[in-house]
Order: C-alpha cells, then structure tokens, then sequence
C-alpha cells in the first residue's frame, strides 16, 4: 500500500473547497483487515450529494488526485476495484446514520447495544467508536455473531452490561471492550485525576 497503514485517519484539506474528499480510513491496519489494501474516503452532507450524482468514473479520477497530490502521483497506482454506495438513494436508509447528542454518556450508549434476553442488537448506532461509520456496523455485527456463536457453543455465558441507574458521567476507566471501545483508547487528563 501506498499509505502509512499505523494510522487509521488521514485527512486531506483543499485548498480551496471545503469538505472535498477530506476524511481517508484505512482498514488495512491492526483490528480491522491487515493486508486488504483498502482505504475509503468519507464525504458530507452538500459534496456527498454532488458525489452521489456524478458518475462512478469521476468521482475514481477525483479520489486519485486527492491521493496523488498527498502521496505522490508516482506512488499512487490505479485501483483494483473501486464502488461507493449512494446512501441517500437506499430505500431502506435514505442516507439515515445515528449521531449521539451532546451529554450521551458511555452508560446510555451501552444500554443501546445491551441485549435484551436473547435479542441482541448490532449496528453502527451501536459502536461505540464507530457510530454513524460502515465499518462500525461490520464491526459490530462481527462481535455480536461471535458472542451468539459463543453462547450456542456454551464457551461464553456473559450478557451485555446494562446500567441501572444512570450515573451521568463516563470515567477514562471505561472506555473499554466492556463499554463497546474494542481499541484502547487513550486521553490526556492534564493532571486531574479520575474519580468514581
């Protein structure tokens, strides 16, 4: 691959037309699909429509010279396979995603994803770093059809968490696997400390 597979994000900004082809990921990195050579580029709201309207062709060239103007037209190579989905036009979404409102707490969110008996949700609503992104779908319907695999097999007996009462706050602490984080994620607390 072409890029540095360590980062997951890679941001591009144009220099003259805001949102164009701004937010790269890679999935060829740890915890996703190591050796695939994939990367997908995320846009919004009014470019997204412009991308949705245009040819599969066009919108290839243009994502080539995002890519080549950050790497180097020489070390950019044609794609083997390119496809980007025209979500707005999806009768079963409509260009519809989850997007948390300010103040959700990480307890909210995992009573979302919590199972209720033996129904157990999955999607990106339900990922917890991913929301609103396609591979916090994939990622989460990978986790929740190993844990049904799991309980089927009897090698797991565990439930989701599910908080009761509310507390109102999310500690550092918690961002982890048991609260739907799978990456451990990492936070400057400047000096303060934590406490529950």
């Amino acid at each position: 691959v072409f890029w540095n597979t360590s980062y997951q994000y890679l941001l591009y900004a144009d220099p003259t037309e805001r949102g164009y082809y701004p937010i790269f990921q890679s999935l060829d990195g740890e915890g996703f699909l190591p050796g695939s050579g994939i990367i997908f580029v995320t846009v919004v709201h009014d470019e997204s429509y412009k991308v949705e309207s245009q040819d599969d062709q066009v919108t290839k060239d243009q994502v080539l010279a995002v890519l080549r103007s950050m790497f180097g037209a020489e070390n950019v190579p044609e794609p083997i396979a390119f496809m980007y989905p025209r979500w707005s036009l999806e009768p079963w979404s409509y260009g519809s995603y989850s997007n948390w409102p300010p103040g959700t707490t990480l307890e909210m969110h995992q009573n979302l994803r919590a199972n209720v008996g033996r129904l157990h949700f999955a999607g990106e609503a339900t990922s917890a770093q991913y929301f609103g992104f396609l591979h916090g779908a994939w990622i989460e319907g990978r986790t929740v059809g190993e844990k049904i695999a799991g309980l089927i097999k009897g090698t797991i007996q565990t439930e989701e968490v599910r908080y009761d009462p509310l507390h109102g706050t999310t500690f550092v602490d918690e961002y982890d696997p048991t609260n739907g984080f799978i990456l451990k994620a990492t936070f400057a607390t400047y000096g303060l400390e934590q406490t529950k």
